[in-house]
């Protein structure tokens, strides 16, 4: 079994509920498996694969993608589902099988899904910057905290709000206290039953992250 990941650029229009407007710049990689063929050493024809994600983009950006909230949670619900059927459907015509989906964004959005999870769940992803906690006023650094939600069918949470209010707390001094501050946030529970999954700090000056 041979898996690959193929990624495109695909711009996305949401409304929500008082229909504003905004738009969206993915970054989508998608995963796929597939036997390889004993006879040609092949799998599936990389670009077939390329044309799958092509039509894709073009069914995406035609669309407006609209919330009965303003929480950005149901439209990324919706734009994963819409995805993930399409790229089902055509795996399957040459018995290859979809396990994987990812859409970033520039702005620190993200949200994915991994074939073991329920087509309803989504992996939300929300990044928030820091100044780093050092003790020398005089060194500086930027840290990127990576907040990632595992959103359950139906929930509306704004999962951006949700990692300003633990941060809102903070009062590290330090990076170490800041990990150990982060720590005990994770596997929060909401009452929609989606919990913080994981958090990732990339220390963005010193080049290395640390998975919590």
């Amino acid at each position: 079994m041979l898996q690959f990941v193929r990624e495109i650029q695909v711009s996305v229009l949401t409304q929500g509920a008082s229909s504003s407007r905004r738009g969206f710049l993915f970054n989508v990689a998608a995963g796929f498996s597939k036997d390889i063929n004993p006879l040609s050493g092949m799998t599936v024809n990389l670009m077939l694969v390329d044309q799958w994600l092509g039509e894709l983009k073009s069914e995406l950006e035609a669309d407006v993608f609209v919330s009965s909230s303003e929480s950005l949670s149901h439209v990324f619900a919706e734009i994963m589902a819409v995805t993930r059927l399409n790229l089902i459907e055509q795996a399957e015509k040459e018995n290859a099988q979809l396990t994987s989906l990812e859409f970033r964004e520039e702005r620190g959005w993200g949200f994915a899904w991994q074939h073991h999870q329920s087509p309803e769940e989504i992996t939300v992803k929300h990044s928030h910057f820091l100044e780093a906690f050092v003790q020398d006023p005089k060194e500086f650094g930027l840290l990127k905290v990576e907040f990632e939600w595992l959103r359950k069918a139906n929930c509306e949470t704004d999962f951006a709000h949700e990692g300003f209010k633990i941060l809102k707390g903070l009062s590290a001094k330090n990076f170490e206290e800041l990990c150990a501050f982060l720590e005990k946030s994770k596997g929060l529970k909401l009452p929609s039953g989606s919990f913080l999954a994981n958090i990732k700090i990339h220390h963005l000056s010193r080049k290395f992250t640390l998975a919590l």
